[in-house]
């Protein structure tokens, strides 16, 4: 049993929540017993009830009775995260120490941190990012710059799921573990890289974020550009956190 912790999800109410954050977590869930409250708050009207289900279908694969557990903690909080007031109450919201992730845009995220980094924070509040992280390299510059006046580093996490999927984590065991393609795997036996992502799913709810955002941005920037790099970088000794 890990210590208690509560994850407050920002921006609850949109795609990244339902279709990717929550199903990762229930898997977590179900191979771990972890005590954790988990608050969504965001800009549309929902019930505690609805937010519940929502929740409950993420976490299915959750052995009995911790799912219950789970649920009966869950809770919808609807505000605006940008203003002081509103975040504040979010964070007093929580019985544990918050785990904050931002599934928000960039420019939001933005908003947001300015906020936090005028108020009493929690102590041993922690601090998720999805990407894209920031709108640019100067962008991504003050933001890191900000966060460390949030909170320390040890305690920032900037997310990719894209590296998390299995089709791509599975390049690092044919680079790395494969005797018969790790020794032909460089430059000098490689003409060229091509990175092909057929994607059959659609705007759906994305339409304003890619509206400022863009799949130019979204995807080749902030994931497959990662994916070159597991294809190109050096060795590594882990794929897990740092201790």
């Amino acid at each position: 049993m890990t210590a208690a912790a509560t994850l407050l999800i920002l921006g609850a109410d949109g795609d990244l929540t339902k279709r990717l954050l929550l199903p990762g977590l229930g898997t977590l869930l179900a191979a771990h017993e972890v005590d954790l409250e988990v608050i969504g708050s965001g800009l549309t009207e929902r019930t505690d009830r609805e937010w519940r289900d929502v929740v409950a279908t993420a976490f299915e694969s959750v052995p009995e009775p911790r799912r219950a557990r789970l649920l009966e903690s869950a809770r919808f909080i609807r505000g605006d995260a940008t203003d002081a007031g509103v975040l504040a109450a979010l964070l007093a919201a929580c019985a544990n120490p918050p785990i904050v992730f931002f599934a928000l845009p960039p420019a939001v995220t933005a908003r947001v941190c300015v906020v936090l980094e005028r108020l009493d924070i929690p102590e041993g509040m922690r601090l998720a990012l999805e990407k894209p992280f920031g709108t640019d390299r100067d962008s991504a510059r003050r933001l890191n710059e900000q966060l460390t006046r949030i909170v320390p580093e040890r305690r920032i996490y900037r997310i990719d799921h894209f590296l998390g999927r299995a089709t791509v984590l599975n390049l690092l065991g044919t680079r790395f573990a494969n005797r018969m393609i790790e020794p032909v795997w460089h430059r000098g036996a490689i003409e060229r890289v091509e990175i092909v992502y057929d994607e059959t799913l659609g705007l759906e709810d994305r339409a304003g974020y890619y509206d400022g955002t863009g799949a130019l941005r979204d995807m080749i920037q902030s994931h497959l550009l990662a994916v070159l790099a597991l294809v190109a970088m050096e060795p590594i000794d882990r794929v897990d956190e740092a201790v």
